[in-house]
């Protein structure tokens, strides 16, 4: 399953695909989807099922420090530091996002200090909902549920042109639309990217995608951890 997420519902898509045997079946895309529908959704994930959410899955560290700290009435953290690049750094961006940055040679949006921060709290409370239903999610991707990065995945499979579905079964020619699947997702972009998100998914339940290292381990388990897939692996998911 894939979730494209926005602040909201009606910019939300979802799509999933069904894996056989020689195949991979893609359904039409499905948009408006509310919180409540969505915590739904992913409590209904069995053991085999995996989604990839394309949405930051929390805060800078630092970000949430300086927050703090400022409501507290107690010193800046940034105090003595050089402000644009402290505001523009750390305060922005997570060690996740410093490695697909390595890794895609584009920065990801910034889920602090920016339009992106809305929707990781409408996901900081989907998460706090499935939490509270006995199904808490780890942030680093570990379990049924991992943060995936489509613009990223799509630069690590060749697919850096317009959201075409055409260049994606060049790539990976097993997909199968349902009827009518594919000018949806040509014609939505946000569709489009639940679909990528989808097939990160797929990468994440086959060990086809980056993990934090043990030193980022701790920091991910706070910050969330972006999935990326390796580098031409498009073709081996099925």
């Amino acid at each position: 399953m894939g979730i494209d997420l926005a602040a909201r519902p009606s910019a939300t898509a979802v799509t999933v695909i069904e894996w056989g045997e020689g195949s991979a079946r893609v359904s039409a895309p499905r948009g408006g989807w509310t919180d409540d529908e969505l915590v739904g959704l992913l409590m209904e994930l069995g053991p085999d099922d995996r989604a990839g959410v394309d949405c930051p899955f929390g805060w800078p560290v630092e970000f949430v420090r300086a927050v703090s700290a400022h409501a507290a009435g107690e010193p800046w953290p940034g105090r003595g530091q050089e402000q644009a690049g402290y505001r523009n750094g750390p305060l922005r961006f997570r060690r996740t996002d410093v490695v697909a940055r390595e890794l895609t040679g584009a920065w990801p949006q910034p889920p602090a200090l920016g339009w992106l921060s809305v929707v990781v709290a409408r996901w900081a409370f989907i998460a706090d909902e499935m939490n509270a239903r006995g199904r808490p999610i780890d942030r680093t991707g570990a379990g049924r549920i991992a943060e995936v990065y489509p613009a990223g995945a799509r630069r690590l499979w060749g697919l850096h042109g317009e959201r075409s579905t055409a260049a994606l079964v060049h790539a990976a020619p097993w997909l199968e639309f349902e009827p009518g699947a594919r000018q949806r997702f040509d014609e939505d972009t946000d569709a489009y990217d639940a679909l990528i998100a989808a097939l990160v998914a797929r990468a994440v339940a086959q060990g086809l995608t980056n993990r934090p290292s043990h030193p980022d381990l701790e920091v991910a388990r706070t910050e969330g951890w972006l999935h990326l897939p390796h580098a031409g692996s498009l073709a081996g998911l099925l």
